[in-house]
């Protein structure tokens, strides 16, 4: 069974309980609060860093390395390209969006005068809705850990405040990454609240 050390409320934690989910592997989940990290885990990851995996008692983290690690441990269902350069492109894309679409939502979420981090953060939405015209899944036409990358940011746009309606691209993009059972099945007692809410 994987262990999982999980912050309910962040993204990156998301990220592996989508991965975890679509692979269906038993899971051992341990909530936890990153300001209030007890020191037994700290034994574990001495970096406090969330979300951590144990997997026959090796300790893995970061987001990235942990999905890549579980999606080439668990190989079924392939959440990886098949060719190399279109892996090539997953991992470009998930840099991608880890080196400019999560800054922008952890700054829009820091920032209490949000009006310039609203207006980076819906012109990223804009060139998004246009690259999704032509594009079924984030690289071609298989869901990949890009679209796992993206789905828990995407997930907190309407807790806030951002209405998607007018990027139709992004929006049916949106509602294929949300209506997967493995995605359902990820959310956070915190992350079902968000929606709920509204």
């Amino acid at each position: 069974m994987v262990k999982l050390y999980s912050d309910p409320q962040c993204p990156n934690s998301h990220r592996t309980r989508i991965v975890l989910q679509e692979k269906e592997l038993p899971v051992d989940c341990v909530e936890l609060e990153p300001d209030n990290l007890p020191q037994d885990f700290m034994e574990i990851n001495p970096y406090g860093k969330l979300p951590t995996v144990i997997d026959r008692d090796v300790v893995f983290f970061e987001s990235s390395v942990v999905n890549e690690y579980l999606d080439e441990r668990y190989p079924h269902p392939p959440l990886k390209p098949g060719s190399p350069a279109e892996r090539a492109q997953m991992r470009l894309a998930v840099m991608r969006i880890e080196e400019e679409l999560y800054p922008l939502y952890f700054n829009l979420i820091r920032v209490k005068k949000k009006t310039d981090p609203m207006r980076k953060f819906k012109a990223y939405l804009e060139s998004l809705d246009g690259y999704l015209a032509n594009q079924e899944y984030f690289v071609g036409a298989q869901y990949s850990l890009a679209d796992i990358t993206i789905a828990p940011i995407l997930w907190r746009l309407k807790h806030n405040g951002i209405n998607t309606s007018k990027w139709v691209h992004l929006q049916s993009y949106m509602d294929r990454l949300f209506e997967r059972p493995a995605f359902i099945r990820s959310l956070s007692e915190y992350e079902e609240m968000m929606h709920d809410a509204f």
